[in-house]
């Protein structure tokens, strides 16, 4: 019994749906459909509504990365009116635009099924953003909405922000890449504290500021259902981390942040230090690219000897020496719940390599800890090595991309005793 058909990267275009259709029509076990990266353009669309009318066992379809244009979203939606089994359609990295939303929130209107919508990568922009907005209103299935990279805008940020302001169910909503800004935060700001059923938001990507930062961190303190913020590149500053790191004190439901690629610095990560302290429901904090120097990492890592919740630590590509690494070391000693740990594209060195080395061989939780593109030499990697060489941490540890050439690896090896936890190849 065939109920998978996978079909990406095949470029059947239009014509090829219309064979696949007919062999498809009377189909009583697919489930699954994926036509992504095809060719298909509208006319295909409308070939794919007489599965969507007459199918009854189909529930995933994936048109991602094809030519559908806003004719071939009113097929779609056409078919979505009437369809009782669809629950994900993808249609990320098409070409549809505010007509073409307007077309698929007709369906919706109808749609008693449907949990996940991608429209990723299209162009709906401000007033393809006002459509969906309304579906939100009333709509009471939907529960993942991905707009991401489709120019919505601060007006399409505020249409949204009324949405969910009335709807509960909706729990992931993807807005990444879209320009929203200041403002744009401002109003989903404001709709988070009304709204109880959001637990996933990406504003990656968006220019907010510290203004935005500083909207949704007031959000956070009263909101508990959010429980996934990615606020990545967004040009929030120390004085944007001090507003987030005030809510993180407080707030009881968040368990991921992701603030990389920011200015956050070494005021910022003092503040988002003292957050930690206290909160006890954070598990995994991406602070990547963030100009956070030993300073900084001081007071992350004088949290974290109290911290009894953060499993996962994101700090590449920031500008950690020896010293800031010496303080991470000290606190893995005794820390028992952090289990990765990551430093590449640091300026880590021999002696930062030998505090962590001292660290392995009394921490039994750390599972992985990445020392790529760093500085460290073979007297360094020696110590990781000799760390390794006992068998007495679990921890993986990768150093490939540091001072030490090829003819290097197979003396690491033999001080580590052939360990394949020392990782000397590229972290896949």
């Amino acid at each position: 019994i065939i109920t998978t058909i996978n079909l990406a990267d095949n470029k059947i275009h239009d014509q090829g749906i219309a064979y696949l259709t007919a062999a498809l029509k009377n189909n009583t076990t697919l489930t699954t459909l994926n036509l992504q990266c095809n060719s298909i353009e509208d006319q295909g669309a409308k070939y794919l509504t007489d599965i969507l009318l007459n199918n009854t066992t189909l529930t995933t379809l994936d048109l991602s990365d094809n030519g559908i244009e806003d004719q071939g979203a009113q097929h779609l939606g056409n078919a979505l009116a009437n369809n009782a089994a669809i629950v994900m359609i993808d249609l990320q990295s098409n070409k549809i635009k505010e007509l073409g939303a307007q077309n698929l929130v007709h369906g919706l209107a109808f749609n008693t099924t449907l949990t996940a919508l991608d429209l990723c990568a299209n162009e709906i922009q401000d007033n393809g953003a006002k459509y969906l907005a309304a579906a939100l209103r009333n709509n009471s299935t939907l529960t993942i909405l991905k707009l991401g990279r489709n120019q919505i805008g601060t007006s399409g940020a505020q249409y949204l922000a009324a949405g969910l302001k009335q709807n509960k169910t909706l729990r992931i909503l993807d807005l990444s890449e879209n320009g929203i800004e200041s403002q744009g935060a401002v109003y989903l700001a404001d709709s988070l504290t009304n709204n109880n059923a959001l637990t996933t938001l990406n504003l990656s990507e968006n220019s907010i500021g510290d203004q935005g930062a500083q909207h949704l961190a007031h959000a956070l303190t009263n909101n508990k259902t959010l429980t996934i913020l990615n606020l990545e590149c967004n040009e929030i500053s120390g004085l944007g981390a001090q507003h987030l790191g005030n809510a993180l004190t407080s707030n009881t439901a968040l368990t991921s942040i992701d603030l990389g690629h920011n200015e956050i610095g070494n005021r910022g990560a003092q503040h988002l230090g003292n957050a930690l302290i206290n909160n006890t429901t954070l598990i995994s904090f991406v602070l990547r690219l963030n100009e956070i120097e030993d300073e900084g990492v001081e007071n992350l890592a004088f949290a974290l000897r109290n911290n009894r919740t953060l499993t996962t630590l994101d700090l590449c590509n920031n500008r950690i020496g020896d010293n800031g690494a010496q303080h991470l070391a000290n606190t893995l000693i005794n820390n028992t719940t952090l289990i990765s740990l990551n430093l590449r594209l640091n300026q880590i060195r021999d002696h930062g390599a030998e505090c962590f080395a001292n660290a392995l061989r009394n921490n039994r939780t750390l599972i992985t800890l990445n020392l790529q593109n760093n500085e460290i030499r073979e007297k360094g990697a020696a110590h990781l090595a000799n760390a390794l060489s006992d068998c007495t941490t679990v921890a993986t540890v990768y150093i490939r991309w540091n001072c030490f050439g090829e003819e290097a690896r197979e003396r690491l090896m033999e001080i580590a005793k052939g360990n394949e936890r020392l990782k000397l190849l590229a972290l896949p």
